[in-house]
C-alpha cells in the first residue's frame, strides 16, 4: 500500500529524510526547511518527525506563524520560550531579562535585538543538554518579522549542539525567510497510484470511480484528497456531482478552507466560543485561554478535540490547530461582533502585557474611544523602549484611528511618521502618513512640525523651511518650568539639528535664544546638544560627569534613540570610544535602519580619530550607500566627509578632492554651510599632508577668519591646528598668534585630551624660540594622547620642524624619526613623506625599520631591556633612579628606532639588533 511507519502514504522517501535529518542533528546540529504548496502536507510530516523524535528519545517544543499576529514581534518566539519555563528561569539574569523583555513577560530596559536572539539560542541550548532538542516551527511565512530572523539566526549557530530545526513554510510566500540559505527539502504532491492508495485506505467504501474523480480534482494534495472525500462520503455526491462547481484549480486553499468551515460550524457553540479565542490569541496558552473564558470553559474544547481540529500539549499547557486552515476557517466563520468580544476578554485577560492588551483592546473597539487610544499609545512606547520601531509605528497608527479628537488623532499620526523616519528609516512609510495626517485639518502640532522639517531636511537638505516649520511651532508652544519632554522635545531636537546642519547665523542665533530658556537637561537632550554644539568652550567639568554617567550606562540601553542621541553628543567631546559596542549593537541589529546611519557616523569618525583609517573609509561607503538606497542624501553627505577626511591623512589626494567636490556640489546651492566647512577641513588636511601650505591655510580660512572661531562652527575649533600650521608655514605668523590665542581662550582644552594637545601644539608652534621646546614638551607629556596617533604625529613633526629650523639637529631627528614612525605605521603616506624630506634635511637618512638598535644611547637600551621584562615605568624608574616621565620620554624616542610600537615587540626586537650599523645614519 506505500504506508510509512507513522501511517503516511506515498512518502517513504521524505520520511527517510527526516529521521536521517534527526540522527545527525541529534549529534551535531541541524535544520532543515520543508517547502510546498498549502495542503501538500507539511503539516503532517511534521508531526510525524516529531512523533519519530519522540521515539528516538528526543524532547520537541513546537511553534509556528499565525496570519492575525504578524505585526506582534516575537509572537511566534513567544510560543517556542513559553513551552521552557523551567530553562527560562535557570539562564542567567541578563539573558532571562533580555527574553521576558522582548517578549513582554518583564519589565526593564529595552534589549537590543542580538541580546534577545543570543538569550533564545542559550535557551534552547540549555534545554537540549539532557536530551536532543526539536524545534518545529510550523508556517514560516506567517511568523512576525522579528520571530522570523530569530529563528533563522538560531539555525544557523546550531552546529555543535543537539538540537535540530524543522520549519515548513509555503513555497510562494516564503521568499524573505528561504534568503537565509537553510537547506531545504520540497515536499510535492503525491502521483496518482499514491493518491488512490490513500483515499481506498480512508475511504474504502466509495466507489472506484467517485475515488478517481476525487484524486483528479485534489492534483495529488493529500489535505484536499481526504476533506474531499469526506465531504462526498458524507454527502454521498458522486464523482460527477462533485465535480460541478467545485474544482481544486479554482483556488487550493479555498474550497478545503469551506469544508473545514463546515466541520467547525457543526461544532457546539461553546466549543466555537473557545476555537475562536485559541485563534486569536495566537500563542496557544491555556492559561490566557482559560483567565479569558473562565474555569470551566476549557471543557469546551474536547469536541474539537475529538474531530481532530486540535491537539492539546501532553503537559496541558498549550493548544494547537490541526492544520492553519483550521484556524482561518474558525476565524472566518465568526460574526464582527464575536471576534471583538474575544479581543476584549483576551484584552482582560492580558493586563499585565501592556503591548498585547492594546492590541486587543483596538481590535475589539470599531468606534473612537480615547480610552483605548491612550491605553494603545502607550502599548507603542513599550514597543520603542524595546527596540520594535515596526511595532510602535503599526500601534501609533491604530492610536490615531480611535482618536475621538482630531488634533490628538494628528498628533498620533505624525510621531509615527517620525518614528518610521528617524528610527525606521521608512521615508515611504513616514511619507504615506504624512499624507494622512495633512488630509486632516487639524491645526499643526509639533509632532507634525517635526516629523515634516526632519523629511525635508535628511531627504532634500533644505534646512530652511524645516527652520521655518519647525520654530513657527514651537514659538506658539507654551514653555513649561522643566526640562522639556515628548512632542517638544522632539521638535527641539530637529530643530538643533537643522541648525546645525545649516551653520548659518540667522538658524543657530532663534535656536540660541530658545535654548537659553531651558534648564539643565540630559546630555542625549535636544538642549545639551544645542549648547555643545553652539561652544564647546562652554561645557562645564559637570556636564562631562554626567556625560561619562550616560556613556557607562549605555551597555545596559537598548533604546536606539538615547544611545544615539548620547553619541551625538559625546562625538563633539572625543568620548564615542565608549559608546562604540551601544551604537554597534544598533548597526548589528537592523531594527532601526534609520538610525543605523547616524551609528554609522559614529563608528566612522571613532575609527578615524584613533587612527584606523581602512574600516573608518570602508564604514563611511556603507553610510554613503545606505544612506542614498533609502533616500536619506544628507547623511551621505557625512559620509562623503568622513571619507574625504581618510582620504586625507593617507594621503590620497584624488580621493579627497571627489568626496570634497560631491559636498560642495550638493550642499552648497542648499546653504549647508556646515558640510561646506567640513569640505574645506578636509582639504585643508590635504593640502598641508602635501605640504601645500597656501592652499591649506585658503580651506582653513574659508572655515573662519585668522583668530576667530565663532559660535555654532566646531569644525572652527577641529580645524585649528591645521589653520596655525598653514599660517606658520606661509609666513603669516601674526595670524598663527591670533588664531593660537583664540583657541587657548575658547578654554576647550579641559574637554579631552585631543583637544589639549591641539591647543598645546598650537601654542608651541607660535611660541617665543626660547619657549618653544618647554612648550612642546608639556603638549606631547599630556595624559592619554597616545590615544589619538594621527595627533601626536602631527605635534612630533611640528616640534621636529622647529628644532630644524633652529639649527639643533640632533634632537629635531629624535622627534622626526618618531613622528616618521608614526606616520608609517597608520599609512599616511603624504605627512610619512614630510617628515622623511624633514628628516633628510637634518643630514640624516633613515634606512628600514627595525635597525636602528645601535642607534640607543646606553639609557635607553637599558630602559628596553627592562621594559622587555615586563617592568612598569615607575619600577623601571626606580631601579634606574630615573623619574618615571624621563623613562616614558626614552621610551617615545627608542620604539621608533627600533621600528615597533608596543611594549609587547620590545623582546624581539632587542633579540634581533645586530652589532651594527644604525637605522638612522649620517
Amino acid at each position: 500500500m506505500g504506508v510509512g511507519p507513522t501511517g503516511l502514504v506515498g512518502r517513504e522517501g521524505e520520511l527517510a529524510e527526516l529521521a536521517a535529518f534527526l540522527d545527525m542533528a541529534g549529534m551535531n546540529g541541524a535544520a532543515l526547511l520543508l517547502t510546498g504548496d498549502p495542503g501538500v502536507g507539511k503539516t503532517a510530516l511534521l508531526d510525524a518527525t516529531a512523533e519519530l523524535a519522540v521515539a528516538k528519545g528526543m524532547r520537541v517544543v513546537r511553534g509556528s506563524g499565525d496570519e492575525y499576529e504578524t505585526d506582534i514581534s516575537f509572537a511566534g518566539l513567544h510560543q517556542l520560550v513559553g513551552s521552557l519555563p523551567d530553562e527560562l528561569g535557570r539562564l542567567p539574569r541578563s539573558a532571562r531579562e533580555a527574553l521576558e523583555v522582548a517578549l513582554g513577560l518583564g519589565a526593564g530596559p529595552a534589549p537590543s535585538q542580538i541580546a534577545v536572539l543570543n538569550a533564545a539560542l542559550s535557551l534552547f541550548d540549555g534545554a537540549a543538554k539532557e536530551r536532543p532538542l526539536l524545534l518545529v516551527v510550523d508556517d514560516l511565512h506567517a511568523l512576525d518579522q522579528a520571530s522570523r530572523a530569530a529563528v533563522g539566526f538560531v539555525a544557523r549557530r546550531l552546529g555543535g549542539r543537539r538540537i535540530a530545526l524543522l520549519g515548513a513554510g509555503r513555497t510562494e510566500s516564503d521568499e524573505s525567510f528561504r534568503s537565509t540559505g537553510l537547506p531545504e527539502l520540497e515536499i510535492a504532491p503525491l502521483g496518482d497510484s499514491d493518491a488512490l492508495r490513500l483515499l481506498s485506505r480512508r475511504f474504502a467504501h466509495l466507489p472506484r470511480r467517485v475515488l478517481s474523480t476525487l484524486a483528479h480534482e485534489a492534483q495529488g494534495n493529500p489535505l484536499a484528497l481526504l476533506e474531499f472525500a469526506g465531504s462526498a462520503a458524507s454527502t454521498g455526491a458522486s464523482g460527477g456531482q462533485y465535480g460541478q462547481g467545485v474544482g481544486w484549480a479554482s483556488g487550493q486553499g479555498r474550497d478545503v478552507r469551506a469544508l473545514y468551515s463546515a466541520r467547525v460550524g457543526r461544532l457546539p457553540y461553546r466549543t466555537r466560543e473557545v476555537l475562536l479565542l485559541a485563534a486569536l490569541e495566537g500563542s496557544g496558552d491555556i492559561g490566557v485561554l482559560e483567565a479569558a473564558i473562565g474555569p470551566d470553559g476549557l471543557d469546551g474544547l474536547a469536541p474539537a478535540e475529538r474531530d481532530h481540529l486540535v491537539m492539546v500539549a501532553e503537559n496541558g499547557r498549550t493548544v494547537r490547530f490541526r492544520h492553519p486552515l483550521v484556524r482561518s476557517a474558525v476565524v472566518d466563520g465568526s460574526t464582527g461582533e464575536q471576534r471583538r468580544s474575544a479581543h476584549r476578554r483576551l484584552a482582560d485577560a492580558l493586563g499585565d502585557q501592556p503591548e498585547r492588551r492594546g492590541d486587543h483592546l483596538a481590535r475589539a473597539t470599531t468606534a473612537p474611544d480615547e480610552a483605548v487610544a491612550a491605553v494603545v499609545e502607550s502599548a507603542a512606547r513599550s514597543s520603542l523602549r524595546r527596540g520594535d520601531a515596526d511595532g510602535a509605528i503599526a500601534r501609533l497608527r491604530r492610536a490615531a484611528e480611535l482618536s475621538p479628537d482630531r488634533t490628538v488623532r494628528r498628533r498620533r499620526l505624525s510621531q509615527a511618521a517620525y518614528v518610521a523616519a528617524w528610527v525606521a528609516g521608512h521615508l515611504e512609510v513616514s511619507h504615506e502618513i504624512m499624507r494622512e495626517a495633512e488630509g486632516d485639518p487639524a491645526a499643526r502640532s509639533l509632532s507634525a512640525a517635526a516629523t515634516a522639517g526632519f523629511l525635508v531636511l535628511v531627504t532634500e537638505g533644505d534646512a530652511d523651511t524645516a527652520h521655518a516649520l519647525l520654530m513657527e511651532a514651537i514659538e506658539q508652544t507654551p514653555m513649561s518650568p522643566g526640562p522639556p519632554s515628548g512632542e517638544l522635545e522632539t521638535a527641539l531636537f530637529t530643530l538643533t539639528l537643522a541648525s546645525q546642519y545649516s551653520g548659518r547665523p540667522e538658524h543657530w542665533q532663534p535656536l540660541s535664544k530658545v535654548l537659553a530658556q531651558l534648564p539643565a537637561a540630559a546630555p542625549a537632550a535636544a538642549g545639551s546638544l544645542g549648547r555643545v554644539h553652539h561652544d564647546l568652550g562652554s561645557v562645564t567639568d559637570g556636564m562631562l560627569r554626567r556625560l561619562d554617567e550616560e556613556i557607562a550606562r549605555l551597555k545596559d540601553q537598548s533604546n536606539a534613540d538615547v544611545v544615539i542621541r548620547t553619541a551625538l553628543t559625546a562625538s563633539y567631546l572625543d568620548r564615542l570610544p565608549g559608546c562604540r559596542e551601544a551604537v554597534s549593537r544598533v548597526i548589528r541589529d537592523g531594527g532601526a535602519v534609520g538610525l543605523s546611519m547616524p551609528a554609522l557616523m559614529f563608528v566612522a569618525l571613532d575609527d578615524l580619530y584613533t587612527g584606523r583609517w581602512q574600516p573608518s573609509a570602508d564604514a563611511a561607503d556603507e553610510l554613503i550607500a545606505l544612506s542614498e538606497e533609502t533616500g536619506y542624501h544628507l547623511f551621505a553627505q557625512v559620509g562623503h566627509y568622513i571619507a574625504a577626511m581618510a582620504a586625507a591623512q593617507r594621503g590620497d589626494l584624488d580621493a579627497c578632492r571627489r568626496h570634497c567636490e560631491d559636498i560642495w556640489g550638493w550642499s552648497g546651492p542648499r546653504g549647508l554651510r556646515r558640510l561646506e566647512n567640513c569640505a574645506h577641513q578636509a582639504a585643508a588636511r590635504a593640502a598641508l599632508g602635501a605640504a601645500d601650505f597656501e592652499t591649506a591655510f585658503r580651506h582653513a580660512t574659508a572655515i573662519c577668519a585668522p583668530g576667530v572661531l565663532p559660535p555654532f562652527n566646531p569644525e572652527a575649533v577641529w580645524s585649528a591646528p591645521d589653520l596655525v600650521e598653514a599660517a606658520v608655514r606661509t609666513g603669516r605668523r601674526a595670524e598663527a598668534r591670533r588664531h593660537a590665542d583664540a583657541l587657548r581662550d575658547a578654554g576647550v582644552g579641559h574637554l579631552s585630551s585631543r583637544l589639549a594637545l591641539s591647543s598645546a601644539t598650537v601654542r608651541a608652534m607660535t611660541s617665543a624660540a626660547e619657549d618653544m621646546v618647554r612648550c612642546f614638551e608639556e603638549a606631547l607629556a599630556l595624559p592619554g594622547v597616545e590615544q589619538w596617533p594621527f595627533e601626536v604625529g602631527r605635534a612630533r613633526l611640528a616640534y621636529g620642524e622647529a628644532l630644524r629650523r633652529q639649527g639643533l639637529n640632533r634632537e629635531a631627528r629624535v622627534q622626526l624619526a618618531a613622528a616618521l614612525g608614526r606616520f608609517e605605521e597608520l599609512g599616511a603616506r603624504s605627512w610619512e613623506a614630510r617628515a622623511a624630506a624633514e628628516l633628510r634635511a637634518t643630514g640624516m637618512t633613515r634606512t628600514g625599520r627595525g635597525k636602528a638598535g645601535e642607534a640607543l644611547t646606553p639609557q635607553e637600551l637599558e630602559v628596553a631591556r627592562l621594559a622587555a621584562t615586563g617592568l612598569s615605568n615607575p619600577q623601571i624608574a626606580s631601579r634606574l633612579f630615573l623619574s618615571p616621565r624621563t623613562v616614558s620620554s626614552h621610551l617615545y624616542r627608542l620604539f621608533p628606532k627600533l621600528g615597533i610600537t608596543s611594549r609587547a615587540e620590545l623582546r624581539d626586537a632587542l633579540e634581533a639588533l645586530p652589532a651594527e650599523p644604525s637605522a638612522i645614519r649620517p
